[in-house]
């Protein structure tokens, strides 16, 4: 959930939206824009590489690309849904994707969801192994599309916030949601109908597809909070925590690059049930 802005905002009320689990298990949507880099040597398959919220340019993800390319793996990075390009006219990339109005959440969550399954469907195509590695929001649209049908030999997950229900009460990006679902009259609800419309949100409850597993987080993360333990105890995946927030362990972080780098080419890198130290 990075790169969330002080930006005056209209009030958003509060809307539900259908009362029962996301079920993004249709069949998967065409790719949309994905920026390709090329493998480094030779070819070893593809990195779907999905990118965080509000992401203003894809070449802050070039600490990522590059050992995953070094690695030899050819790193698509897919434009998600309102960002970048597919930002609707006088709107801000990402704005709109998560908020009060839980009804286009689900919405814009499911057409990510069944964009990357997509992409993995294309990936499996090209030969070589399938890596998929999600960054954030996109780690949480990542751990969706590691329980589809689309072969995945290895996903990464770095700072998914597998526990919105908690970034909405107790993050200053849920504060802010919560107070502008107030002055449009239809506030947040508090306690148990909250954590379960959010906790649809969440794939902790479905079987991951995945080959291999690996949950990265941060120490100090005060954005996606304890989402990357409670996923990895979810799924009993590994997980592997850095002294970092969440924006450092994002884009300013060598060793989980480096890791997930070598967890990508099977090196052993997290591969195991343990929770070693991580040094930042």
């Amino acid at each position: 959930m990075a790169f969330e802005d002080r930006v005056a905002r209209r009030p958003v009320p509060w809307r539900p939206g259908p009362d029962l689990p996301l079920d993004p298990s249709g069949p998967p949507l065409p790719l949309p824009p994905v920026r390709r880099t090329p493998a480094r040597g030779e070819r070893r398959g593809t990195a779907v590489l999905v990118p965080p919220w509000k992401i203003r340019s894809t070449a802050a993800l070039g600490g990522w690309v590059r050992p995953l390319a070094a690695a030899g793996l050819e790193v698509w990075i897919p434009v998600p849904p309102l960002h970048l390009e597919r930002t609707p006219p006088g709107e801000r990339s990402g704005e709109g994707v998560i908020g009060p109005d839980l009804a286009r959440t689900r919405d814009v969550l499911c057409s990510a969801i069944r964009e990357i399954r997509g992409c993995l469907a294309h990936a499996g195509e090209e030969g070589g192994q399938v890596v998929l590695v999600g960054l954030s929001l996109g780690g949480l649209v990542a751990a969706w599309a590691a329980t589809g049908p689309e072969r995945v030999d290895a996903a990464a997950l770095v700072a998914p916030p597998a526990d919105l229900s908690a970034v909405f009460r107790d993050t200053a990006i849920g504060r802010r949601y919560a107070a502008l679902a107030s002055r449009a009259g239809a506030p947040v609800p508090d306690g148990e109908e909250l954590d379960r419309r959010l906790g649809w949100l969440s794939p902790i409850r479905l079987t991951p597809t995945a080959g291999r597993l690996l949950v990265t987080g941060g120490l100090h993360d005060a954005i996606a909070l304890d989402g990357a333990a409670v996923l990895a105890r979810g799924w009993n995946a590994p997980l592997r925590e850095y002294a970092r927030g969440h924006l450092t362990l994002l884009l300013a972080c060598t060793a989980v690059r480096r890791d997930v780098a070598a967890f990508a080419a099977d090196r052993g890198a997290g591969t195991t049930s343990s929770r070693p130290a991580a040094r930042p």
